[in-house]
């Protein structure tokens, strides 16, 4: 390393150096002319020694020695005394100073991004309506404006000993030309050196560089990612970007060696409407974050290498975050006559679109990107850092209006008066529609993993049933949509992630309801079993579609194409050989009176979606009767201070935490890696668990079950499955307090049984349901 540059070369040894030290690194140069002295009195020979020095350097012979000694005397202690009062003053000197430079150097920047907010509020530059693909020129990317503090570095203030950016000035020992960035020059956008390398663990570096921007389009197979090619950096090949986006494109449980994304759990757009010539036009934030979210988990070769994977990761991250908040309407505020740049902003924000009370709202891909970026963080180690994109979500979906899409006199799809709607309108709003469901289904999700109230309650909720997933995919070959309903869907009608998913998180919502409003200080006490036969009226009829959906894919004896009234299991069904599965449509419950294109042909591929969807749907409506029934804590249920296991509601929780445990069996023998769900699965797999925990806690008491083993040992077996997917903390830990409850029951040591019981509960104790707990949340 240069000396010059080495932290102790720089360390100031001297009053005048700390001076230069100080306020040269606002880039101003300080001398001093008087000589630096030590405190106190000259020496009598120091002092002849100067007068020596001062007499041949001046050439001057005195007639009076004893006088000019003397004077000289006198004016060598005048000078120490007032070096000696002057000392002390210097450091004050020094940070006045530079505290003046600094105040001056931070109001010169103020007043310039004053000016320049004033000039964006006055010229705005808005991103919508946005151009399709081809008005798109990749040669000459749209020009970014890099934000005063790109690099991110930070230095001491002097003046009050604290860290903060450096406002745009640069260090020394840099150019200014490596704070700039420019999307095709080269520059990373969200690192602050230039030139950066994305070298994700290759032998041969030289493999991945990249020749110049304008011939990457060229190289790229899918046009939609074209927006982002200007922001990647030149070791970050185009191939690679590509490989990432045939991962978002795989379908969920399609292949045991090609998995998809564990964080993509729908496809919001159509996949004509991104893989076509002229492909919708997607925000880079938005492609980022799903190239980020694929990067995590996607078995491509050059992420196969050790560490490649970390680094393409955090890339793709801390571009995604980049993008997007630039494109983050917090940013601003409104003002009379239009919107200004918060005082404190980078000033390379793009002015957002607004609605019709002037209120800073942004896209639907804007929401969809919070949305990606809080499923990935929630599934990493820093699980509540997810409510920061959570709560951007949500507010800029109600900035949107997403919730009242189609209420009454909205002039949306439905309503009497409305103007026929062109096939991208109606497209368009569907894709509204589609973001909010998956918002919703979500703000179910989280509730449960982080035991919090609903954020997005039902009784705003004035927005269509999504479409099926067949009729969406093939919307421009459908002339007669089916008839639609406002809220969403109780049933489970198809194998789309909106046709199973969301009325299970529509039953899970209103047990989460019931469950808090025992919480509530006035209104607890209230008799809820209205309530509760409303829930359980929707579970039962949500089973009740489930067992539909198989029959409708069943054969009769023979292969006749008969379908079989006979009763029958669901276990029987998910389990049965695949040559009982019928090519029967598949379409939705209201769909038979239809017309005969809205019918869903069938494939091998189909009916494992079928079954897969029956068997997770199974499994998840019996962790929903454990929720209604039982207890959310396992603490509280070891504990059992309330004698909750003598009541008629635990027989109930009990008989249903079995039936899970074979439902699981079940999706263990039609998905081994667990790969359909991997993300939403583990926290039902985990409440499934916990009376389990119970059953062998209690063995030693009450001696040993062969059912309650075996049960215990398949969802061990799944929480090992889970864990090599998609590693989780908690059910690494879970895994190992069950093995462990076991390994006691079946003969562990009588001296270590209490400091195993000990251990569970510390380990337990991480994840607590209880009244102001935060579950998941760690």
């Amino acid at each position: 390393m240069d000396a010059s540059l080495s932290p102790m070369a720089q360390t100031p040894t001297s009053p005048a150096d700390y001076g230069q030290f100080a306020v040269g690194q606002y880039g101003y140069d300080c001398h001093y002319k008087r000589q630096a002295k030590k405190r106190g009195r000259v020496p009598l020979k120091e002092k002849k020694r100067r007068e020596s020095q001062s007499d041949q350097q001046h050439e001057h012979v005195s007639s009076s020695p004893s006088s000019t000694n003397g004077e000289n005397i006198s004016q060598q202690e005048e000078d120490d005394r007032r070096h000696e009062n002057t000392t002390m003053q210097d450091f004050s000197v020094i940070l006045d100073a530079a505290q003046s430079i600094s105040a001056a150097a931070n109001q010169e920047q103020q007043q310039q991004e004053r000016g320049r907010g004033a000039a964006v509020a006055a010229a705005p530059m808005t991103f919508g309506p946005t151009p399709r693909m081809d008005d798109f020129d990749s040669n000459n990317p749209p020009p970014l404006d890099h934000p005063t503090n790109s690099s991110g570095l930070q230095h001491s203030d002097l003046s009050r000993g604290l860290p903060r950016l450096m406002g745009g000035y640069p260090l020394a020992g840099r150019s200014s030309q490596d704070s700039s960035f420019s999307p095709s020059g080269g520059q990373n956008p969200f690192f602050g050196t230039p030139n950066p390398t994305l070298n994700f663990g290759l032998s041969n570096p030289e493999e991945v560089d990249r020749p110049s921007p304008n011939s990457r389009p060229s190289e790229c197979r899918y046009r939609c990612l074209e927006p982002l090619l200007p922001f990647i950096g030149q070791r970050f090949p185009v191939s690679v970007a590509c490989d990432l986006f045939d991962v978002y494109l795989l379908d969920p449980g399609a292949s045991l060696w090609r998995f998809s994304s564990p964080f993509i759990l729908t496809r919001v757009f159509r996949r004509k409407s991104l893989l076509g010539s002229n492909p919708r036009p997607t925000s880079p934030a938005l492609l980022a974050t799903m190239l980020w979210c694929c990067a995590q988990t996607a078995d491509i070769s050059v992420l196969l290498v050790p560490g490649s994977r970390s680094k393409l990761a955090n890339a793709l991250y801390e571009l995604a975050t980049y993008l997007i908040s630039r494109r983050d309407p917090d940013r601003w505020r409104r003002i009379h006559g239009g919107l200004q740049v918060e005082y404190d902003r980078d000033s390379g924000d793009l002015f957002p679109e607004t609605t019709s009370s002037n209120e800073p709202a942004g896209t639907i891909d804007d929401v969809l990107t919070f949305l990606l970026l809080c499923i990935g963080v929630s599934a990493g180690d820093f699980k509540s850092d997810c409510f920061k994109w959570w709560c951007k979500a949500k507010r800029l979906a109600f900035a949107l209006r997403l919730d009242r899409q189609d209420a009454p006199g909205a002039g949306y799809y439905g309503d009497s008066g409305a103007a026929p709607l062109s096939l991208a309108e109606l497209e368009a709003q569907e894709e509204r529609r589609r973001v909010f469901w998956l918002l919703y289904a979500l703000d179910r999700h989280l509730a449960l993993s982080y035991n919090r109230n609903l954020h997005i309650p039902d009784s705003i909720c004035d927005v269509y049933a999504p479409l099926p997933e067949y009729i969406w995919e093939n919307l421009d070959d459908i002339h007669n949509l089916p008839p639609r309903t406002l809220g969403p869907p109780v049933t489970v009608t198809g194998t789309g992630f909106f046709e199973y998913f969301l009325p299970l998180m529509v039953i899970l919502g209103d047990i989460i309801e019931v469950h808090h409003g025992q919480y509530h200080p006035r209104l607890g006490t209230l008799d809820k079993k209205y309530a509760e036969r409303a829930i359980a009226e929707l579970i039962a009829g949500c089973e009740a579609s489930v067992e539909r959906l198989a029959r409708r894919y069943r054969l009769g004896p023979g292969g006749s194409g008969v379908v079989s009234q006979a009763p029958m299991r669901i276990s029987t069904i998910v389990t049965g050989p695949l040559d009982h599965l019928s090519n029967v449509a598949s379409a939705q419950q209201h769909q038979a009176q239809q017309p005969q294109q809205h019918q869903q042909p069938t494939s091998a591929s189909d009916q494992l979606d079928v079954r897969l969807v029956v068997a997770y749907s199974t499994f998840i409506l019996h962790v929903l009767h454990v929720l209604f029934y039982g207890k959310w804590d396992a603490i509280s249920m070891l504990d059992n201070e309330d004698d909750w296991i003598t009541t008629p509601r635990f027989a109930e929780c009990a008989s249903h935490a079995i039936e899970a445990s074979e439902a699981v069996a079940d999706i263990l023998r039609l998905d081994p890696e667990l790969t359909f769900m991997p993300y939403l699965f583990g926290i039902y797999l985990l409440h499934g668990s916990f009376i389990l925990l119970l059953f062998a806690d209690r063995m030693p008491q009450l001696g040993q079950n062969q059912s309650v083993e075996q049960a215990c040992e398949t969802i061990i077996r799944a929480h090992e499955v889970c864990v090599v997917t998609l590693s989780t903390e908690f059910q690494r830990n879970f895994r190992r307090v069950l093995r462990s409850t076991l390994y006691n029951v079946r003969g562990g040591s009588p001296s270590s049984r209490e400091e195993h019981r000990l251990a569970r509960r510390q380990v337990l104790s991480l994840y607590r349901w209880t009244r102001g707990a935060k579950g998941l949340g760690i």
